[in-house]
């Protein structure tokens, strides 16, 4: 009998170890998480902008100033050190030259190794009529005054650059809005390993700058400084965009970077 009792009991202790491991509510089953904040700051070149129509100059020396500068962050993906990732659903930030801190979410502590999003919306996204909730309702994304689908802008800037080969100040103004799926771009961030703790708000520190909108751009011809609408970014005969919109919206990519690089 004593036997028996203590195979029982044995066999009772292995049953709640399995009910516990099955259990989702279970506190051993539970990930723990904590909230992330992306904190991005606008620069042109080695100038951080600390407002509209401040003119900074670029690493190369040329004049520039923003009036106008928001970017759609979609499809927001954390990896960690393992090569797993970790998306951020449900998840869209327009970026603005003032703000500096914008909610990703909660997210499972432990140690990640970079970042990665669309610098853009997603087609199911863009197919929707423009509208709806923060921060799809704000109307100078939209190429269109009214709510239309494939209407959003995924990045519009604007302000003023030297145009000058010599770099004299002959300021002109320019007007980038880059959207459509065509130009929907992926930014992947170079590896940064950094950890997420229980009970501490984390931060991903970048910034993005402006100036390298302009890589491998002919300032000197006034059509390199207009991109407004959504023809200019995908013809609908042929689905091809203007080069200088596809120049611009490549350009993209590289002007994300960490704050400390």
């Amino acid at each position: 009998m004593k036997y028996a009792l203590i195979i029982t009991l044995a066999l009772l202790a292995a049953a709640c170890k399995k009910s516990a491991a099955d259990d989702p509510s279970s506190p051993a089953n539970t990930v723990v998480t904590a909230p992330v904040n992306l904190h991005l700051h606008t620069y042109i070149g080695e100038n951080e902008v600390d407002g509209y129509d401040i003119i900074y100059r670029t690493t190369e020396g040329r004049e520039m100033s923003l009036s106008m500068a928001q970017v759609f962050l979609s499809d927001i993906e954390l990896v960690k050190r393992d090569g797993t990732i970790y998306p951020i659903k449900d998840t869209i930030i327009l970026t603005n030259i003032i703000d500096q801190v914008y909610r990703l979410g909660n997210v499972p502590v432990g140690n990640y190794r970079t970042i990665r999003f669309k610098a853009g919306l997603l087609p199911a996204i863009n197919a929707q009529t423009s509208g709806g909730s923060v921060p799809l309702n704000d109307k100078s994304m939209w190429f269109s005054n009214t709510a239309q689908q494939n209407n959003y802008i995924f990045m519009n800037c604007s302000g003023k650059i030297d145009t000058s080969a010599a770099l004299v100040g002959k300021m002109a103004p320019f007007t980038y809005k880059i959207g459509t799926d065509a130009q929907l771009k992926q930014v992947v961030m170079p590896d940064q390993n950094y950890s997420v703790q229980p009970n501490t708000t984390g931060y991903v520190h970048m910034l993005v700058d402006y100036s390298q909108l302009f890589i491998g751009v002919d300032l000197t011809d006034a059509a390199n400084l207009s991109i407004t609408t959504s023809e200019q970014n995908s013809w609908p005969d042929n689905g091809q965009a203007w080069p200088i919109a596809v120049t611009v919206a490549d350009n993209i990519v590289h002007a994300f970077k960490y704050e400390n690089e």
